[in-house]
């Protein structure tokens, strides 16, 4: 089953995320024949999607804005089915343009993120509400809470897997307040809302949680409407506006926010964070700068691309101490979801290359031992490109190195995608599964296991 969405001689060929793998797919599919390489672990038995950018009209002004859709993968008893649907927002079904959306929440692209929690899946893009979708990926419409939630929804909220709270956050750009903290508990009630003062509009893309504390990172990427008009891009990166990071209680209010300052950079995705007696551990893939203006780069050399680094905050001393754990350019960390704010041993993260003038995925993916600080290294093969690597437990009661690195690939030679079934503990091995889909999937943004 199939269903042709749009002319790709209307791809602008000249536009870098419009090339390549990078660009759009023409077809809403599902098929139950695919070929596999390897064997299915019987023992793997539930949902993987992954969400990205996908132009319904086969062009978008950058990466960041073309329509969510989502890939879908459905695991039982060793079989597998695949499954891709666009989530339809009214972004989708007016094919609006990025400032056309921003008068209205609910027209979200969709296009970033999804999860699960108190039994919705939610597919999630921060400048916008979540728009609920079902496990067969048909969207359901727009989910505000109960009518509780009156602002946009972060794309990377996390779930507490002690006590099953959602917890995220919303920033905005135009209006205080720049920045509000949800706490949501574990039968999907929002019980918490807590505007935060910031002293500036700053785009906030991801955050950390640990057991009892939440971190917020205000970094210099500065929101400012009027860039928009001269750059293209509501963003710019002004260090000398200072970069800091604030903890509060995850019950606690704005007046519990503690600031500490960090030297300048920027953070897409932290890895992890935990607390350790009076002083919190942040794993951070850290930019020393950030290329936003004009949104003609995501990336514009090496000091843009991200690193594995340190953080630790000495509650006691009221101090940070930042140090870098790793030279390998990488982003898209993940660790076991179980082990979210919690301490880690072990972490996962994709390459880049250093040498391209965009945005350019690396054949290499990474294991930490974070404990040992050691890093061991998965090759995916000559022009093969990878993309964010998510654990998957082996069994509920299973430690938090023993899983599978679900991950997906393609193949630049072939053009074709794949998805990689990787033994976390046997990681420098080839995968014990490599899926073939039916069409390829382009690059995209980040994706949840949604065990059965």
């Amino acid at each position: 089953m199939s269903q042709n969405l749009f002319d790709t001689d209307n791809v602008d060929k000249n536009a870098w995320h419009l090339q390549g793998n990078w660009g759009p797919v023409e077809k809403e599919l599902e098929s139950s024949e695919l070929v596999v390489k390897g064997k299915i672990p019987e023992g793997l038995n539930g949902l993987y999607v992954r969400n990205g950018m996908n132009p319904r009209s086969g062009y978008s002004d950058h990466w960041f804005f073309g329509n969510g859709m989502l890939h879908g993968f459905t695991f039982e008893d060793g079989k597998v089915s695949y499954k891709n649907r666009y989530v339809k927002t009214p972004y989708y079904e007016k094919d609006l343009d990025i400032m056309s959306s921003f008068g209205d929440l609910s027209a979200s692209p969709a296009n970033t993120h999804i999860v699960k929690h108190a039994g919705k899946v939610l597919a999630l893009e921060e400048a916008h509400l979540p728009w609920q979708v079902d496990e067969e990926l048909e969207t359901i419409g727009v989910y505000d809470f109960a009518g509780k939630l009156n602002g946009a929804m972060t794309a990377h909220p996390r779930i507490c897997p002690k006590t099953g709270e959602l917890l995220f956050f919303s920033y905005s750009m135009m209006a205080e307040p720049y920045l509000t903290y949800y706490r949501v508990n574990a039968k999907g009630d929002l019980i918490q809302v807590e505007p935060i003062e910031l002293p500036r509009a700053v785009m906030m893309h991801d955050w950390n949680v640990t057991e009892n504390h939440v971190v917020f990172m205000d970094l210099p990427i500065i929101s400012d409407m009027n860039l928009a008009v001269e750059t293209g891009s509501p963003f710019g990166f002004k260090p000398e506006c200072g970069a800091r990071l604030g903890v509060m209680p995850r019950d606690g209010s704005n007046s519990d926010v503690r600031w500490f300052e960090i030297d300048p950079c920027y953070v897409f995705h932290p890895l992890n964070s935990y607390e350790e007696g009076n002083k919190i551990i942040l794993y951070v893939c850290k930019q020393k700068e950030a290329m936003v203006g004009g949104f003609q780069e995501i990336y514009g050399g090496d000091t843009t691309i991200g690193r594995l680094w340190k953080w630790t905050i000495d509650l006691e001393l009221g101090e940070v101490k930042e140090e870098q754990i790793d030279d390998a350019a990488c982003d898209f960390p993940r660790v076991d979801d179980r082990r979210t704010g919690l301490k880690t041993d072990y972490g996962y993260c994709m390459t880049l290359d250093t040498n391209a003038e965009s945005l350019t995925l690396g054949n290499h993916v990474h294991k930490y031992d974070l404990v040992n600080n050691k890093r061991f290294t998965h090759n995916l093969g000559k022009n093969v490109k990878g993309g964010e690597p998510v654990f998957a437990p082996k069994s509920k009661d299973s430690d938090e190195e023993d899983g599978w690195i679900l991950m997906l690939a393609y193949e630049e030679e072939t053009e074709k995608s794949k998805l990689l079934i990787i033994d976390s503990k046997d990681f420098e091995s080839p995968p014990v599964a490599e899926i073939y889909t039916p069409q390829r999937i382009p690059y995209g943004a980040h994706g949840s296991w949604m065990p059965k």
